[in-house]
């Protein structure tokens, strides 16, 4: 099945993919539950007939109503909601529970990774996930930590005079952060790339040779560009989920 547009539905944003000359071509980030402005979107791309899409979600909930409304336009839908769906192994504890967006990232890198080398996927949104492909190209897990919204809002919540700040992406800032919201920030920014930096490390040390580094999310800020010890080339992908979707609709009988 070769799709039209791609679909990410997280838990609080969507994000359409258009698909064009075998890629992800353009991305954008739509209203979860805006059915205006999904249409508006399909019209800015000049959709006027049938569409084809490739749809995931970590929201069953939304995962339905999407394809409620896409049926109800009269397009083709085919909607990833298992693990077993995607062409890249998983040997994990619980397959079935592990975010597939973090399965869909592993299927986008495994296309580039030279055979027998190992890769990492770190992703920063909501969460923050540090995945690791071994030299057998097999998801074998990872681990989560908060991501920097989830970090200031507990520092906010949790405290008694810690202000909320609004930043959704790993911050700029260095320490020493001379008042309180720099020292948030720098806080923020070290906790995220330190836990990074940790993992990457024991990967690297368990692997035959240097793995590959694949990084992508919206969060993403100033880890962009970071450089990781002990690992191969690093690469920088923004939709990398929305091209996983892509590759496994394609990679269906």
């Amino acid at each position: 099945m070769s799709p039209d547009v791609v679909v990410d539905i997280g838990n609080t944003r969507i994000k359409f993919g258009l698909c064009a000359g075998g890629a992800v071509a353009k991305a954008f980030s739509l209203p979860a539950e805006d059915t205006s402005a999904w249409a508006r979107q399909l019209k800015a791309w000049q959709f006027a007939g049938r569409v084809h899409w490739a749809v995931s979600s970590v929201h069953p909930e939304r995962l339905g109503r999407f394809g409620e409304w896409a049926a109800g336009r009269g397009d083709q839908v085919v909607a990833f909601a298992d693990y077993g769906q995607l062409p890249v192994r998983v040997e994990v504890d619980e397959p079935a529970k592990v975010g597939i967006d973090r399965l869909f990232n592993a299927v986008a890198f495994l296309r580039d990774l030279p055979p027998g080398t190992p890769g990492v996927i770190i992703d920063v949104g909501t969460a923050v996930t540090v995945d690791l492909l071994d030299g057998r190209h097999v998801f074998v897990g990872g681990a989560i930590l908060p991501g920097p919204r989830l970090m200031f809002e507990v520092l906010n919540r949790q405290t008694a005079k810690l202000p909320f700040i609004d930043l959704h992406e790993v911050p700029t800032e260095a320490a020493p952060g001379k008042n309180t919201r720099d020292a948030m920030a720098a806080g923020v920014r070290a906790a995220v790339t330190a836990g990074c930096e940790q993992l990457v490390r024991e990967y690297a040390a368990s692997a035959a040779t240097p793995p590959w580094l694949m990084m992508t999310g919206g969060a993403l800020g100033a880890l962009a560009g970071h450089r990781f010890p002990g690992v191969g080339p690093t690469f920088t992908h923004p939709l990398l989920t929305l091209e996983g979707i892509r590759l496994a609709a394609e990679a269906l009988p």
